[in-house]
């Protein structure tokens, strides 16, 4: 064993029963047997995973992937039907706003229960309580009953208490996504702050900013299973794939989306050809322009398209809904090629960067996704600056003329 590793999981299976009846349910769970093929509903496949020390990694999937499952089983809430867990330090576990607080009990309380499930003696939580309060801010509340707290308020105290009991993994189920801007903040700055001291941490989320910018590795489950584990980035946009197609087809929803013979899913009755990047001159601004040509392949409604940039990171630089914009082509013949533009200020700072693009047919108020192209082409940024970031907005810094008496 690595002395790294923090959690490994092998051939992790939750199976839960579908439609047995109450009665059969706790007869199943007393005496034990087994239950009919058509009652069990899988929601975890053959899981494996390791974490060690150091690593964030993000967690992505559409709802009804089996995340927070997975996390459950991971942070010994839930008992996995078949495979093993072994964890080699302590774990803070974060799933839903509650964490496992009792609702009847006030904030203070709960804290020290909290650490206590942790390991933590009366005296450790007693050095640790005033810091938890401080963080959490949540003034006089903190000594009320929880079921008076607002769901913001509940993952101010979750939060502060998962990052005060001093784990070796932090596992945090989607508890950033509520609460106010300040606060999420907030835990943004904490994390990055313990990331640095070499804290690990295990999150879900469907902020794809989120993933991209705080994990240095990325999982997307499907149907269950895992079916991406490695570079953020790619994380990122396996899990923008699989939205997008299934957004495509109504029948693919709940199913498993594999590219094994790298092939899309999409309908494709309007696909996008011959995508090239130039630059031009318009006006006093230099500009960006990336042409493709549109190809229906069946006659076809209203389509309109989108387009974005995103850094080396994953994250999304600036994207444009062309539906938003106005931009809609009345519809294509079969056979009918439409070329296009699309156009933007190059303003980005130095780095690598990537375009993707989609094309919708519009029927109704629905978008319905026709071709996607992921990372379609990259294009790197190379100049001298003195700024950082991921674009240059002309920051500049001068002496102000002092007020004359």
């Amino acid at each position: 064993m690595s002395s790294d590793l923090l959690l490994s999981a092998k051939g992790i299976n939750k199976t839960y029963s579908s439609s047995m009846h109450p009665i059969a349910t706790l007869r199943h769970a007393l005496f034990g047997g087994k239950v009919s093929k058509r009652d069990e509903y899988p929601v975890l496949k053959n899981i494996d995973l390791d974490i060690c020390h150091g690593e964030t990694v993000g967690i992505l999937g559409r709802n009804g992937a089996g995340k927070t499952t997975l996390l459950g089983i991971l942070g010994n809430v839930i008992q996995p039907t078949s495979g093993r867990v072994e964890r080699y330090g302590r774990i803070a576990t974060l799933l839903g706003l509650t964490a496992g607080f009792n609702v009847n009990f006030t904030g203070r309380e709960n804290a020290y229960l909290f650490c206590s499930i942790q390991g933590l003696t009366r005296n450790e939580t007693d050095q640790r309580i005033d810091a938890i309060s401080d963080f959490a801010d949540i003034g006089r509340y903190f000594d009320l009953p929880i079921r008076t707290y607002s769901s913001g308020m509940q993952a101010r105290l979750a939060f502060s208490c998962a990052v005060h009991v001093d784990a070796e993994l932090i596992i945090i189920d989607e508890t950033l996504a509520v609460g106010d801007a300040n606060f999420r903040m907030k835990c943004y700055d904490r994390i990055g702050q313990m990331k640095r001291e070499g804290q690990t941490f295990l999150l879900v989320s469907h902020n794809q900013n989120m993933v991209a910018n705080f994990c240095t590795r990325g999982i997307v489950l499907e149907g269950g299973a895992k079916i991406f584990d490695g570079n953020t980035m790619e994380a990122v946009e396996e899990y923008k794939r699989i939205r997008t197609e299934s957004m495509g087809d109504s029948e693919l929803e709940g199913k498993l989306l594999k590219r094994n013979d790298g092939k899309s899913k999409l309908p494709k009755d309007v696909v996008i050809r011959d995508i090239e990047l130039e630059e031009r001159q318009e006006t006093e601004e230099e500009v960006g322009v990336i042409s493709a040509t549109l190809v229906a392949r069946r006659d076809v409604g209203p389509v309109s398209v989108n387009f974005g940039i995103r850094n080396q990171h994953g994250i999304v630089v600036c994207a444009l809904d062309g539906l938003q914009t106005g931009f809609i082509i009345s519809g294509l013949k079969k056979g009918e090629r439409k070329n296009i533009e699309m156009q933007f200020s190059k303003r980005l700072l130095p780095g690598k960067y990537y375009f993707s693009t989609t094309v919708h047919e519009l029927i109704g108020d629905v978008k319905k996704p026709q071709d996607l192209r992921q990372n379609a082409m990259s294009f790197e940024v190379l100049c001298d600056s003195a700024m950082s970031g991921i674009a240059d907005l002309g920051m500049g810094v001068k002496l102000a003329e002092a007020n004359s008496e």
